[in-house]
C-alpha cells in the first residue's frame, strides 16, 4: 500500500512539474514575430546589396533546375553529377549560339552599313513624292530628310562593327581605372554559376528549412498553397518554352523562304523574344522587317516577312497559347495586361519576366483569403 501511495505521489509530483501545453498566440505575439521576421528580412536585403538581383536570379534558376536534376536522381545520377551535367550541356549550348549567331550578326552589320545608303536613296526618290503631297494638301511639315540620313547611317552602322583590339583596349581600359568597382561587378557575375550550383545541390534541404519555419497550425494549408502554386507556375512555364519553340520553327522557315539574310538567327532570337509578353514578339518583327527592306527593298520579301510574323501571332493567340497554356495560370486577360504594365513601370524588363508567375501565385494566395472570408461569421453573419 505504501509503495503504491509512493508511486501515485511521485508521478503526480512529475506530473505537476511538466511544463504546461503551449497557449495559442494573441494577435500581440503574432505582431512582434512579424515586425521580427520583417526587420530580419530588411537587414538581410540590405546587406546583400549589389548581391541580391544575382542571389535572386540564382534562386529562379534552381528552381526552373531542380525538376530535372531530381529526375536524372532517381534514374541513379547523384545530385552534385546531375547539376554539373546539366550544366556542362547548357555552358556548351550557349557557346556554340554564340559562336553561330555573332559572326553572322558582325557580318550582317558590315555589309548594312555598305548597302544602306543607295537603298535610303531610293527610298527617298519614292517617298518623296508622297511627303510633299501630303504636306501640300494637308499642311503638315513632316520633318524627314531621308537623304542626310542616308549619307549618316553608314557611318553610325560602321561604328557599331566592332574591332576586337579596340574593345579589348578598352575593357582593360575601364578595369583599369574603375578599381575595385569593376572587379566586384565582375566578381558578382561569375557568382552566378557558383550560386546555382549550392542553391540546387541544397535545394531539399533548403525546402524542407522553410517548411519547418511555417508555424506548425497553419503549416497543412501552407503546404497545399504551395503546392498549388508550384503546379500552376511549372505548367506556365513549360507551357510557354513549348510555344516558344514552335514560333521559332514558325519564324524560321517563314524567313527562309523570303530569303532574309540571317533567316535561323533572327527566327530563333524571335522565338526566344516571344517569352518577353507584346515587347518581344514586336521587336522580333521589326527587326526582321527592316532587314527585308534593307536586302530587297519593298517588294513581296517584306510582305513574306510581315505575314510571316502576323501567322505566328494569330497562331499563338488563337491555338498555341489556349492549347498549350490554356487556363493553367487562372488569369483574366485583363489581369494580365494591369499585371504586365504594373510590373514593367516598377521593375522595368525583369518586371515583364516575373508578372505573370508572381501574379498567379497571388491569385492562389487571393483565392484562399477570399475562401476564408466567405467561411467567416462576418461574411455569414
Amino acid at each position: 500500500m505504501r509503495s503504491s501511495a509512493r508511486s501515485s505521489a511521485g508521478a503526480a509530483v512529475v506530473r505537476s512539474r511538466r511544463p504546461p501545453p503551449p497557449t495559442a498566440p494573441g494577435w500581440g505575439g503574432r505582431l512582434r514575430w512579424a515586425i521580427a521576421f520583417v526587420v530580419i528580412g530588411g537587414v538581410l536585403v540590405y546587406l546583400t546589396g549589389s548581391l541580391l538581383s544575382v542571389l535572386v536570379a540564382s534562386a529562379v534558376i534552381a528552381y526552373l533546375i531542380d525538376p530535372l536534376v531530381t529526375r536524372l536522381q532517381v534514374r541513379g545520377y547523384s545530385r552534385e553529377g546531375a547539376i554539373v551535367a546539366i550544366g556542362g550541356l547548357g555552358i556548351a549550348a550557349v557557346l556554340v549560339a554564340v559562336g553561330v549567331i555573332v559572326p553572322g550578326l558582325v557580318q550582317k552589320v558590315s555589309e548594312v552599313g555598305a548597302d544602306v545608303s543607295p537603298y535610303l536613296s531610293g527610298v527617298s526618290g519614292r517617298v518623296g513624292p508622297l511627303l510633299d503631297q501630303v504636306e501640300a494638301r494637308f499642311g503638315v511639315v513632316v520633318p524627314t530628310d531621308l537623304r542626310a540620313l542616308a549619307a549618316e547611317i553608314p557611318s553610325y552602322l560602321q561604328k557599331l562593327s566592332p574591332d576586337a583590339r579596340k574593345s579589348i583596349q578598352e575593357w582593360l581600359g575601364r578595369l583599369a581605372g574603375g578599381g575595385l568597382d569593376v572587379v566586384l561587378s565582375v566578381l558578382t557575375v561569375t557568382l552566378l554559376p557558383v550560386f546555382t550550383f549550392y542553391l540546387l545541390r541544397d535545394w531539399p534541404m533548403i525546402v524542407g528549412w522553410v517548411d519547418e519555419l511555417v508555424p506548425v497550425q497553419h503549416r497543412a494549408v501552407v503546404r497545399t498553397l504551395a503546392t498549388e502554386i508550384d503546379g500552376r507556375i511549372a505548367s506556365f512555364v513549360k507551357g510557354q518554352l513549348l510555344v516558344a519553340a514552335i514560333l521559332a520553327g514558325l519564324y524560321t522557315v517563314g524567313l527562309l523562304i523570303a530569303g532574309v539574310d540571317l533567316a535561323v538567327t533572327m527566327g530563333l532570337l524571335s522565338g526566344a523574344l516571344f517569352l518577353l509578353p507584346y515587347i518581344g514578339p514586336l521587336i522580333g518583327a521589326a527587326v526582321s522587317i527592316g532587314l527585308a527592306l534593307i536586302q530587297f527593298g519593298f517588294d513581296w520579301h517584306v510582305i513574306v516577312v510581315a505575314a510571316t510574323y502576323g501567322v505566328g501571332q494569330l497562331l499563338e493567340n488563337t491555338v498555341l497559347t489556349p492549347m498549350l497554356v490554356g487556363d493553367r495560370v487562372g488569369l483574366h486577360p485583363m489581369v494580365v495586361m494591369v499585371a504586365l504594365i504594373i510590373a514593367g513601370n516598377v521593375l522595368g524588363l525583369w518586371g515583364l519576366v516575373v508578372a505573370l508567375p508572381v501574379t498567379a501565385a497571388l491569385a492562389v494566395v487571393g483565392a484562399h483569403v477570399l475562401d476564408q472570408y466567405r467561411a467567416s461569421r462576418t461574411y455569414l453573419g
